[in-house]
C-alpha cells in the first residue's frame, strides 16, 4: 500500500519546483503565452536576471514595488504589472511611475507588461522619459540578453512520500523512483517554459475569436424570431379553428 504524502514533504516539494521552475524559465527564451502563465514573484525574477545579464545592477529588494537599477552611472525604476490582470495597462498607471521616476532623481522609466497598454498610455510615455515593453517587446529583451546561453535539460524534484530528490530530464515525461523506491512523477511540463500551442482546438494558431454582433444585427435578429414567433402562433390557431371544424378529421386523428 502506498504511503500518503508528508504535508512537510509536500511543501518542501511545491517550494523546490519553483524554485527549478524560475531557474529553468531564466534559463529559456520564453512566449508571451508562457510569460502570462507566470506568477508576479516568478516574472519578477525573470526581469530581474534579464536586466543583470543586460549589464544593470539591481539594488533593491525582492518585495520593492518599483525596481531601482543602475548602469554607467545612471539611475533607472523599472514598474512590472501584475500578470493576473488581462486589461492594457492605463495612462495613470504611466503617469505614477512617471512621478516616481522624477521623485528618485532617475534618468529614465520602464515599464514592463505581458500584455499591452492603452493608446493614451502610449501617447503619454511617447512624451516623457518612460518606456513601455510590452509582452512582444519584453520576450525579445529576453532573447537579446540570453546569447550564448545553453537551455538545460535536467531539473529536480522531491519525493512527497520522503523527501528525497531525483533529477527529471525534460523532454521525458516519465516518472523514476527515488532512492527509496517511492515513484515520483515530474512536476515541469516543458511546455509550460516555451509556451508550445498546437494546431486544432480553441487554442490553436489558426483559432479566430468569433465576431461580436453589432446592435443593428441584434435587433434584426430579435425581429426575425419575434415575426417567426407571430406566424407560428398564427398558424396554430388557424390549424385549431380547421380541427374544431372538420369532424372527420378529428375522427382521423383518434384513430
Amino acid at each position: 500500500m502506498m504511503s500518503p504524502a508528508s504535508p512537510d514533504f509536500a511543501r518542501a516539494a511545491d517550494q523546490l519546483r519553483q524554485e527549478e521552475l524560475g531557474r529553468l524559465s531564466r534559463a529559456i527564451v520564453p512566449t508571451v503565452e508562457s510569460l502570462r502563465l507566470l506568477h508576479g514573484p516568478e516574472l519578477r525574477g525573470l526581469i530581474v536576471s534579464m536586466l543583470e545579464r543586460s549589464g544593470y545592477e539591481v539594488q533593491t529588494a525582492p518585495d520593492a514595488g518599483n525596481l531601482v537599477t543602475t548602469k554607467d552611472g545612471k539611475k533607472y525604476l523599472v514598474a512590472i504589472a501584475p500578470t493576473n490582470n488581462s486589461a492594457s495597462i492605463p495612462v495613470r498607471d504611466v503617469m505614477r511611475l512617471h512621478s516616481a521616476v522624477i521623485e528618485a532623481n532617475a534618468a529614465e522609466g520602464f515599464f514592463v507588461t505581458t500584455r499591452g497598454f492603452t493608446r493614451d498610455a502610449e501617447a503619454y510615455a511617447a512624451t516623457a522619459p518612460l518606456k513601455l515593453m510590452d509582452g512582444r517587446k519584453l520576450v525579445i529583451s529576453i532573447k537579446r540578453s540570453m546569447e550564448g546561453i545553453t537551455m538545460p535539460d535536467t531539473y529536480r524534484a522531491m519525493c512527497r512520500q520522503c523527501g528525497d530528490t531525483v533529477s527529471h530530464r525534460l523532454d521525458l515525461a516519465e516518472a523514476c523512483k527515488c532512492s527509496n523506491g517511492h515513484v515520483v512523477a515530474p512536476t515541469i511540463a516543458k511546455a509550460t517554459l516555451t509556451g508550445q500551442r498546437q494546431e486544432g482546438g480553441s487554442l490553436g494558431s489558426t483559432y479566430t475569436e468569433p465576431r461580436p454582433y453589432s446592435r443593428r444585427e441584434v435587433r434584426a435578429h430579435n425581429a426575425k424570431y419575434e415575426s417567426k414567433k407571430r406566424k407560428t402562433k398564427s398558424k396554430k390557431r388557424t390549424t385549431e379553428a380547421s380541427i374544431d371544424a372538420d369532424p372527420e378529421f378529428d375522427a382521423d386523428t383518434s384513430r
